[in-house]
């Protein structure tokens, strides 16, 4: 008898022996996603889903159906494929599913490429009720209390879908978009997420995936600053907020100010981290023009390449004193928000921010926070960024990380520093 286990890992078993499955990634996510379904899906749908960037998306789809019916054996029957669509119609006691591992399984079949399969997994994780839950936390003591959050979709002007989600209670904060998210993915990098998860258990906390990363879109023609604060409107007009403090994180200040700058009404105060008015072609250090440049080199090269050597130089400029694990899982995580030519486009784009002009018209209240050591952004960007602002305090942080995390005395710092300034704000 052949039995399909959904556990840690998937596996196919015929009279108590383990069959060997495909090793392409995509066929063992294919197997997952239709033993999850209980209904046929239609080809065009799965051709999207998992080969939307292949030269020949119905080609490896057949490709997949043709190597899973051959592990199933003389089950191959349960796997019916017509003209139109595909399903997977075991009989119910065929199917073992380990509902305390299912999130660990799903996520080990991410391909990590395709944005529709990604969606996919939200709603399925939390429909399993494992998203946010006490049984999810895998290695961080502190995942348990996580707030749940809601994940949904809208659409730019130029049709590009955007991920945005909503955190927490009580008073709505928008966090602009930064280099790299993935709603979903990015709660499990305390690193990355902390802050946000901080702000979440105080505040209803809303943030989004920019256009080329995480669950938006990333097949996308413009990959512009215009476009980021595009992104940006278009998510606070599907919200329907009136009026919110803003926080930016590195070019995502940039994004921030521009926003504020064209939509006073809608800003009541400004949070910058690790912020900077211009892109490094404004520089005036030649040496760290040359090196952005040489970013661009690397990442188109070797972004998606098993060693993260390409994607460390980012890791270690935002995490210098990280332990080894934390720059693994960070490594491992950037690879999974982008495509490699996605992240040099990012990097392009950001050289060419300049929102120097805005300042002067910033009227609301504005917090200027900046680690005193940044490897990233220099210090004496944000103290420069603080002077040209009309109503800005600076705050600098003990620290040399582009964005403190959980363990610094720093994020302590940062986290009380923006609570108050937000209690303040009326």
């Amino acid at each position: 008898m052949t039995q399909i286990e959904l556990a840690e890992d998937i596996r196919i078993l015929r009279d108590g022996r383990e069959v060997e499955l495909p090793k392409s990634r995509k066929a063992r996510a294919l197997l997952a996603f239709l033993a999850l379904q209980d209904r046929p899906v239609h080809r065009s749908r799965l051709s999207e889903m998992f080969w939307e960037r292949a030269a020949d998306p119905r080609g490896g789809l057949r490709w997949s159906l043709t190597r899973l019916r051959k592990a199933l054996g003389p089950d191959e029957g349960w796997l019916v494929a017509d003209k139109s669509s595909v399903s997977l119609n075991c009989p119910s006691e065929a199917l073992s599913i380990a509902r305390e591992d299912i999130d660990r399984l799903l996520l080990a079949t991410e391909s990590g490429e395709h944005d529709a399969y990604a969606a996919w997994l939200v709603t399925k994780r939390e429909e399993l009720g494992t998203l946010a839950d006490p049984a999810h936390s895998v290695s961080d003591p502190g995942r348990e209390d996580v707030p749940r959050q809601t994940i949904r979709y809208t659409t730019a002007p130029d049709g590009t879908r955007i991920a945005y989600a909503a955190m927490g209670e009580g008073r709505p904060v928008m966090k602009a978009a930064n280099w790299l998210t993935h709603l979903d993915a990015e709660l499990e990098i305390p690193a990355w997420s902390g802050f946000s998860i901080e702000l979440a258990r105080r505040y209803r906390l809303y943030r989004y995936d920019e256009r080329g990363n995480g669950l938006s879109d990333w097949k996308v023609e413009d990959l512009s600053f215009d476009a980021f604060v595009s992104d940006l409107e278009c998510v606070v007009e599907a919200l329907g907020l009136e009026r919110f403090p803003l926080i930016g994180i590195s070019q995502g200040a940039s994004v921030s100010i521009e926003y504020a700058a064209r939509h006073p009404e809608k800003v009541s105060g400004l949070v910058l981290i690790g912020g900077y008015p211009a892109g490094w072609r404004f520089h005036d250090n030649p040496e760290m023009v040359a090196r952005r440049e040489a970013e661009m080199t690397l990442v188109r090269h070797g972004w998606g390449d098993n060693s993260p050597a390409y994607r460390q130089i980012f890791s270690h400029s935002f995490f210098p004193d990280a332990d080894s694990k934390t720059i693994d899982r960070f490594n491992e995580f950037q690879r999974q928000t982008t495509s490699a030519e996605n992240a040099a486009r990012f990097i392009d784009t950001f050289g060419d921010i300049d929102v120097r002009k805005r300042l002067a018209q910033i009227e609301v209240p504005t917090l200027v926070l900046h680690s005193r050591d940044d490897q990233r952004i220099t210090a004496s960007v944000g103290a420069d960024l603080a002077a040209r602002l009309p109503n800005a305090e600076l705050q600098t942080l003990p620290s040399n990380s582009h964005l403190p995390h959980p363990g610094e005395a720093a994020f302590d710092q940062m986290v009380k520093g923006v609570e108050a300034f937000l209690e303040n704000l009326e």
